[in-house]
Parts: C-alpha cells; structure tokens; sequence
C-alpha cells in the first residue's frame, strides 16, 4: 500500500504565483513517484485543468487579527485533518489558515506534520509609513513566534540563512538549537533551460540588441517602479527594459505614467502572457533585472539561472546563496552592476554558466522532489 500524503496550501494551480506553483511540482512529483496524493486547497477557477490526484477544497478566507468565532468551513477543515488516516501532511507556509487552523491540533493528528516554509512577513519592514504600522502591529505575533516552533513534527526551509526579516523561523531554529529541519530549496520551472522557437524581440517589436527583464506582479513591494527610474536615470543605447506581469492594475498605470514617451519604445510592460512566451523573453534576454523589496528565495531568479540569464538583485532573502548573478544594495550599486554586465560579455557568460551549473545540481524538480521522498522515508520509518 503507497503512503498517503495530503499537501495542504492556501492556492494552488493554475494559480501563477510562487506557493501555487510550488505546492502543485510537489503533489505531481510525489505523485509520480506512487504516493497517494491529496490536495487541500481553497475552490479553484473552472478552468482548471484535471489532475492525477484528489484535491478537497474549503472556502476559507482567513483573517489572523480577527475575534470572531470560527466558520463553518473552518471546523470543516480542522475536522478533515482529525479524521484523515494521512502518513505525511504538508502543510504550505506560515501565517495562512491552512498552518494557523492545524497548530491547535498539533497533538491530535495522527499523521506526521511538516511545515513547509516559504518565510515569513512577521520581521518584514517595507518602505514608509505603512510599513512600519504593519511592523508594529505584528509585533505581539513576532514575540509569540518561537513557541510556534515547538508544534510541528519537521520543518521544510528553503535555506539556512538567518535573514531576520523574511526567515524568522530560521533565525528561531538556530537559536534554540532545533534539529526537526531540512533545508530543500525551490527549482526552476521544468524545461526552462531548453530554448524555445518563438523569436520574442521579433514577435513583440523589440529592436534593440540588449535586453533588460524583469518577471513579476505589478505591486509596489516588487520595485518595478524604482527598476524604470534607474532605466530612465542611466540612458542606456541599444538597451530595453521589459516588464512582465500577471495582469495590469493601478499601479501598472503608475509605471506607464513613468515611462512617459519611453513606452513601448525602450520600455515595454506585458500582461497575460503564455509561459511559452515569457520562457522566450528569458531566453532572448541579456540581463534579468529585479528591485523587489521583499524575497526569500525568487523562483524567477531560479527560472533566470536555468535559462542562463544572469541575475542583478536587491540582496534581500537568500538571493545571495544563487549562483548566477549580482545582488546590490543601493541604485549605484545596481547601475555600476548593470553597466559593468552589459559591457563584458565575458563575465556575463560566466555567471549564466554557474547558473546553470548550479540549476542542474540542485534547483531542479527531480532533484527536489528525490530529496523529499527521502524525508518523507526518514520520517515514517
């Protein structure tokens, strides 16, 4: 009889975001590998594609600060964690109801439960004023963090740096010296090293040689807005920057304001594109540029080193541990960085080959995916 396994995440796919597509390579690959699989998640699109293992879903829209007693989903939940016959539970990210709901039933859950993290936003201080009330206003949860610690059976990390601002629960488990952890990073998309025939420039108008691109949702906290003032600031010849989102909003008006007449000249901001297309804008890229305020470890970064793009980062999270790129703290920095780059190609074509060395060795699925059936062995025996 296989090992029933039930991966517990907040979203999931077709979902675009990091945690979605994260928790769906972990339940395809255990899937794979003849684990019996369910998925816990919330009431997914129609579209929806069908998939090779149960999913079970529960309406639940989770407010942490709020006072009011449970829903009926909520205990709908809870009651299924109780009654499941699971070897392994999965439980995707802190600060979400699918971990927040299941701490007080730590002791009742027959299964073993595995917190798999992808940081945490208790330490978390963003630009302004309204960062700092958000900061302030989680520090009654940042002090009762450790004890958190204490609840589940193992940890899944995804690195051993102590950042204090997005790896709280790393910079906790050094502290008080606890060994129920593993350190399993994330991994690039699957095929992403593999080139496709779609020519992106000549597809979308793009006629200068360099390229600059960034991948990520149109939000402040990403600093898209900081990436096109530096772009304007250095006046770069023969250079685009190419902005790639899941849909536009206000504040991608906001970038095109600031784009001003550079708009889809040498400044292009995209929508809905397919994964085909935007694997293409990697590859035809000559730099992946990025100023996002707040990571851990970007699986676009990971998705550059597979493409063998070169990186250049704000150092935030564990962006300092890829191989593959530059991490800068300030705008001269990030400008000395790019203009260096883009002038040696020979240095740019050394940092591709570690990231791709480094994508091969452990960013990738099957490695990932090995390691955790040999947690989850380690943990049943």
């Amino acid at each position: 009889m296989s090992l029933k396994i039930v991966i517990a995440s907040f979203d999931f796919y077709p979902a675009q975001h990091g945690i979605a597509q994260v928790a769906f390579q972990h339940a395809f690959g255990l899937h794979q590998l003849g684990y019996d699989v369910t998925v816990i998640t919330q009431p997914l699109p129609q579209q929806t594609p069908k998939f090779p293992f149960k999913l079970v879903y529960f309406p639940i829209h989770y407010r942490g600060f709020s006072l009011r007693p449970k829903t009926e989903q909520e205990r709908d939940y809870q009651t299924y964690l109780l009654e499941s016959n699971a070897h392994i539970f999965f439980f995707h990210c802190w600060e979400t109801w699918v971990s927040e709901l299941a701490l007080p039933l730590w002791k009742h859950i027959r299964g073993k439960t595995v917190l798999v993290s992808h940081g945490t936003t208790l330490n978390l201080l963003l630009p302004g004023i309204k960062g700092w009330i958000r900061w302030l206003l989680n520090r009654p949860l940042a002090w009762r963090f450790p004890e958190k610690l204490k609840k589940f059976d193992h940890y899944v990390f995804l690195s051993s740096k102590p950042d204090s601002f997005r790896m709280t629960d790393v910079v906790w488990s050094k502290r008080l010296s606890l060994p129920n952890f593993s350190v399993i990073p994330n991994a690039a998309q699957p095929d992403f090293d593999i080139p496709t025939s779609l020519n992106f420039k000549k597809h979308y108008g793009i006629s200068t040689s360099n390229m600059l691109l960034c991948v990520s949702n149109f939000i402040k906290s990403k600093g898209q807005h900081q990436l096109i003032k530096w772009f304007l600031e250095m006046n770069l010849e023969d250079t685009a920057l190419i902005l790639i989102g899941s849909h536009v909003n206000l504040y991608t008006e906001k970038l095109k304001k600031l784009a001003s007449t550079k708009l889809n000249k040498t400044i292009f901001i995209f929508d809905k594109l397919s994964q085909s297309h935007i694997k293409a804008a990697y590859h035809a890229s000559t730099l992946f540029v990025s100023a996002t305020f707040t990571e851990v470890q970007p699986l676009v970064l990971l998705d550059s080193m597979a493409a063998g793009v070169p990186f250049v980062c704000r150092d935030v999270g564990a962006v300092s541990e890829l191989a593959g790129g530059m991490c800068f703290r300030t705008s001269e920095q990030f400008k000395k960085q790019v203009f260096f780059l883009l002038q040696h190609s020979q240095e740019r074509m050394q940092l591709s080959e570690a990231g791709k060395k480094a994508f091969y060795s452990n960013y990738n699925w099957q490695k990932v995916i090995k390691t955790y059936d040999e947690l989850i062995k380690k943990l049943v025996s």
